[in-house]
């Protein structure tokens, strides 16, 4: 797909049409899809369940809130090409194509399992740790492949990677960005607070980079560990719960180690990703 080089909304949109045009990208149009139904929802918008007529397959469709999200809509699409291009189809939620109902959407693999944070919500009290130790090995795998792409995730947390018959599927790719490009742009606070690099926090003008990442993947193998969210807001009520979060993290303020989990698994998410292939090969 050819590069970008657009600077404002108009050009985006445009560089969208032009690539659907050439079918570059592949369009449907919103009637060839029955039975869909909304499955999930936040700050981006929602994702619907729905069955494509020509097959019956079970997709799923992500709407995007706002139309000015083509930026994203298109980094998201980019991204998944690589994926295609260059990683194990196995490890990214594929995305199939666009349609335009109301909002853009995009068409993407339906996982049956829902996001990480979902599954483990259901399925933790089965989970053996030689399951945890597989759904920590694919995610590093996932992001590995990424990073071998000098591509950042920059928004990595449990609600965008997806798990489909039990296997993990990286997702949600709409804030990644090139290496080269980051350090060509500033780089904003973006992200789920518990999930975000604490340097980002501390320092104004600090760039994400692949070590960001892996903090975020840090946070996740803790999850996984722990069947809960980070830093659970237990106080819905307090407007600026977030915001002393931050503060907290900035300061060195970390989960606490879950009971009976192995010094094997509290070394791997406490270290990086090279360390943890070395030692889940």
């Amino acid at each position: 797909m050819e590069q970008l080089n657009c600077q404002n909304e108009s050009e985006w949109i445009n560089w969208l049409d032009e690539a659907i045009n050439k079918e570059h990208i592949k369009y449907y149009k919103y009637d060839q899809f029955n039975n869909v139904k909304i499955i999930g929802s936040g700050g981006f918008g929602k994702v619907f369940r729905a069955n494509w007529k020509n097959t019956g397959n079970i997709l799923a469709l992500k709407e995007f809130k706002y139309n000015t999200a083509v930026k994203e809509i298109i980094n998201e699409v980019k991204c998944n090409c690589s994926c295609s291009e260059f990683f194990n189809k196995k490890l990214c939620a594929h995305n199939y194509s666009l349609l335009k109902n109301k909002k853009f959407m995009i068409v993407m693999e339906y996982a049956d399992g829902g996001s990480l944070r979902n599954y483990l919500k259901l399925n933790f009290s089965t989970l053996t740790w030689d399951n945890k130790y597989q759904l920590a090995y694919q995610i590093v795998r996932a992001l590995e492949c990424l990073h071998n792409e000098e591509i950042l995730h920059r928004d990595l947390n449990s609600n965008n990677i997806f798990v489909h018959q039990n296997r993990i599927k990286l997702g949600d790719f709409g804030l990644s960005k090139r290496i080269e490009e980051i350090s060509k742009s500033g780089s904003e606070t973006i992200g789920v607070i518990p999930y975000i690099d604490p340097n980002k926090f501390e320092q104004k003008n600090y760039k994400f980079n692949k070590k960001s990442d892996i903090y975020s993947l840090g946070v996740i193998l803790w999850e996984i560990s722990s069947g809960k969210p980070p830093f659970k807001n237990t106080d819905y009520n307090d407007p600026h719960y977030e915001i002393c979060l931050a503060i907290k993290i900035m300061q060195g303020f970390r989960e606490t180690v879950v009971k009976n989990t192995p010094i094997e698994y509290i070394k791997l998410y406490t270290g990086n990703y090279k360390l943890i292939l070395n030692f889940l090969f």
